[in-house]
């Protein structure tokens, strides 16, 4: 099992980093076929051979996600697009 694990702070509202979760969300489930649910600030999201959450807190922003073993070669490639997305949208 691989994880990827990223801690961001920002400067934003948390309306704002929720709807950017939002859409981090919607481009993960889209490739990865996941389901995704908000609890509270931490949205869920599971799918066959990978699960994890993004939580939402104050100034920080924190992303962890199991990779099944099939998905581990995915890990770099899918990490960098994570960065990549928050990179844009949050600064």
């Amino acid at each position: 099992m691989s994880r990827i694990h990223i801690k961001r702070s920002h400067q934003f509202e948390p309306a704002r980093v929720r709807k950017e979760v939002e859409q981090l969300a919607d481009a993960l489930a889209s490739e990865l076929s996941a389901s995704c649910c908000w609890k509270g600030d931490r949205m869920e999201f599971k799918r066959s051979g990978a699960n994890g959450f993004i939580d939402v807190g104050g100034q920080n922003l924190e992303i962890d996600i199991k990779l099944g073993m099939l998905l581990t070669p995915l890990k770099p490639t899918i990490e960098t697009k994570i960065n990549s997305y928050l990179d844009k949208a949050l600064g």
